[in-house]
């Protein structure tokens, strides 16, 4: 996503609301909901929850037990859907320990084969299951999710309680759509590019880690989004404060990218550590498989690049502000 459109996603976050257009409403307010909201649609959710047991519609739990009585769904399925589940944690975590460009590209591809693998099982058994209680819980929290966070230019609710309830299929299903297109923008993949780009970290650094400096109000009444970009801030921040190696240009601004050069440069570190401990080489040479191309990536084919952060610290009176630590990394 281009950077300007980043800027004005990042906006609407410190805002709180989205703006949107429609043919139907004119302009109206998508509200973006904090913890207090969560509250009040959780007691809901449990109130249509027990409405629709109450008329006779099966749990989710129970058309599970159902499919395995009449062997329509089988616990060896079951298991193969936990041992996925398990693999991928497993192959995450083998990432992570990982320093070669190849062992990394490999695993990811097991990775996408394994999440394919996952998604085909647990369609089959969504599918099986069919409408429970939980989903006819789901819809109708749906309902009332849109009923409290589409508002007018105001901040007001955008229907009464009775206008919202006699709206038909089609003007429902118009409603969640629109909301739906307003709010996909917010996934974590834009939320992640927004913490690592230059409009936000010019800010969020000055804040010193602060939410409410940052966001001008206490933490329980930002929305999940300002919760959660600020969480992606600090975490992406103290990546760069742990690094002893600059970060590359193709990576600064790719989260995934950023996070596979960080544990892999950690962990190519840690070997060369264990080397030398062990009274053998501990050169750049000794990592076993490693191109030129592995060693240019990880910061290790010229050791005058490598970043000494205490040397540094000491040059500036003892500490680095994030000013000198983004400068240390080229940004």
């Amino acid at each position: 996503m281009e950077d300007a459109s980043l800027k004005v996603i990042f906006s609407e976050i410190l805002r709180g609301f989205t703006l949107v257009e429609t043919r139907s409403h004119g302009k109206i307010k998508i509200k973006h909901f904090t913890n207090f909201d969560s509250a009040e649609l959780d007691i809901k959710n449990k109130l249509f929850l027990d409405k629709a047991i109450n008329q006779g519609l099966p749990t989710r739990e129970d058309r599970v037990e159902y499919l395995l009585k009449e062997n329509i769904w089988t616990e060896e399925k079951n298991k193969q859907i936990l041992q996925s589940k398990s693999m991928l944690a497993g192959l995450k975590n083998s990432k992570s320990k990982v320093f070669l460009q190849s062992h990394i590209d490999g695993i990811n591809k097991q990775i996408q084969e394994e999440q394919l693998k996952l998604l085909e099982l647990e369609t089959e058994k969504e599918e099986l299951i069919g409408f429970c209680a939980e989903n006819y819980a789901s819809r109708r929290i749906n309902e009332f999710y849109m009923f409290n966070a589409i508002l007018n230019t105001d901040g007001g609710k955008l229907f009464e309680s009775e206008d919202f309830e006699d709206l038909d299929e089609t003007e429902l299903v118009d409603l969640i759509g629109i909301y739906n297109k307003s709010t996909k923008k917010f996934g974590s993949e834009n939320l992640k590019k927004i913490s690592l780009s230059g409009f936000f970290t010019n800010l969020f650094y000055l804040c010193k880690d602060n939410a409410f400096t940052f966001f001008g109000k206490p933490l329980v009444q930002l929305t999940f989004y300002q919760i959660e970009l600020f969480g992606y801030g600090r975490y992406y921040k103290s990546l760069m404060e742990n690094s002893e190696t600059k970060v590359p240009d193709d990576v600064k601004e790719d989260p995934e990218k950023l996070v596979e050069w960080f544990d892999s440069t950690k962990s190519a570190r840690e070997t060369l550590e264990k080397s030398k401990n062990a009274g053998q080489d501990g050169s750049a040479t000794s990592l076993v498989g490693a191109t030129k191309k592995d060693l240019q990536r990880l910061g290790l084919d010229n050791p005058d690049e490598t970043i000494n952060l205490a040397k540094k610290a000491a040059e500036k009176g003892g500490r680095l502000n994030m000013e000198d630590m983004m400068k240390l990394h080229g940004m």
